[in-house]
């Protein structure tokens, strides 16, 4: 009897414990690999121990490709001729890759990645490919597809580029895949406030009482010209917070564009920035120069002008579609009024000449 019911006590307990095996089993029905520790890094790649290596990033998303490489005098933008990188992007990339944890094995079939946006190459341009470089290695540490973010917890899709399986990680991701968050900012930030003047097709816009009124130069109202509104609206502040959207090297052609508008903006009486502004299809493209600039050294604008030497700078396109009325043709003037014709005079009848002006019979 005693053995008896040890053997029911033992086929309890261990049909208690498959019962408990069955439910932890559903309610993670796809969990990550089993027995092994949460690794730090992205699916099992360290890249937290490298981290101090780092010396390039490249980020790839619908069909752009952004690379960020570090030497002895900082990161720059090696896909833009070298323009100085925002180190904030390239950290936030880097730690947001150490965040992630595999939480949740998803599909290991290639047709399927499409679905959770980690196909690649992606048509639909939303996969982003992120490859990490450290010295002393030509290959990428890590090279890893980010797809689409999920929530509760919050992550991503991702997999290793290579193979199928793909998880869902959890972790802060929010690395911005846009080129201009790469590249170092914002290349201005001078406020309308800090303007006294600007000069803009012929035309003269000046600040009182935070207002901004238009005249021509001899001080005569200007209404008739129909771009007054998006000088107000765009100009005064096109040097506030400008975070471009892209960036190149300037080039001689860039200077003899006879497509250009000339904007002159004056800090103050003794230091003027000159902008020179282009459409190239939809987008629009600024040079900022100092202009005339004498007396004490503005200590604001010096510091942005070593940024604008020798680059010219794409405007965000929301900027570029407030710009654009700037670059409509002026009115054609209203033509004189042809003179009326003046008809040849009649001629008198016969009976209202005199005698010897009749002609003769």
């Amino acid at each position: 009897m005693n053995g008896t019911r040890l053997l029911r006590i033992l086929v309890v307990i261990v049909f208690a414990a498959v019962a408990t095996a069955i439910v932890m089993r559903m309610s993670d029905p796809t969990p990550a690999d089993a027995g092994s520790p949460r690794m730090l890094g992205v699916l099992g790649v360290q890249i937290a121990e490298i981290a101090p290596r780092i010396n390039a990033v490249e980020a790839q998303q619908g069909g752009v490709t952004i690379r960020v490489q570090r030497d002895a005098t900082g990161w720059s933008v090696a896909s833009r001729d070298g323009f100085p990188a925002k180190a904030q992007t390239i950290q936030d990339v880097v730690r947001g890759l150490i965040s992630l944890q595999k939480s949740q094995r998803m599909t290991a079939k290639p047709q399927r990645h499409g679905d959770l946006d980690l196909a690649w190459p992606d048509s639909k341009g939303i996969a982003r490919r992120i490859r990490i470089f450290a010295e002393g290695s030509t290959d990428p540490v890590a090279d890893v597809i980010i797809g689409r973010a999920v929530q509760s917890p919050a992550g991503v899709y991702a997999r290793l580029h290579g193979e199928d399986q793909a998880w869902r990680c959890v972790g802060s991701w929010n690395a911005a895949g846009d080129l201009g968050a790469w590249l170092a900012g914002p290349v201005s930030d001078i406020s309308s406030e800090e303007l006294q003047q600007v000069d803009f097709d012929g035309l003269v816009m000046t600040r009182k009482d935070a207002q901004w009124s238009v005249a021509r130069p001899d001080g005569q109202a200007a209404d008739t010209n129909p771009k007054i509104e998006a000088m107000k609206g765009t100009l005064p502040y096109l040097l506030t917070g400008f975070q471009p959207e892209d960036v190149r090297r300037e080039s001689a052609e860039d200077l003899a564009r006879t497509d250009q508008v000339i904007a002159m903006i004056h800090l103050d009486a003794s230091h003027t920035v000159e902008a020179r502004l282009w459409l190239d299809g939809d987008a629009a493209w600024v040079r900022l120069a100092p202009g005339d600039c004498t007396g004490e050294p503005n200590a604001k604008l010096n510091q942005f002008t070593e940024q604008w030497k020798g680059w010219v700078f794409k405007l965000p396109s929301w900027r570029a579609n407030y710009l654009k009325p700037l670059f409509a043709p002026a009115p054609a003037p209203i033509p004189a009024p042809a003179p009326i014709p003046v008809p040849d005079p009649i001629p008198a009848p016969d009976s209202a000449l005199a005698p010897s002006d009749r002609p003769a019979k």
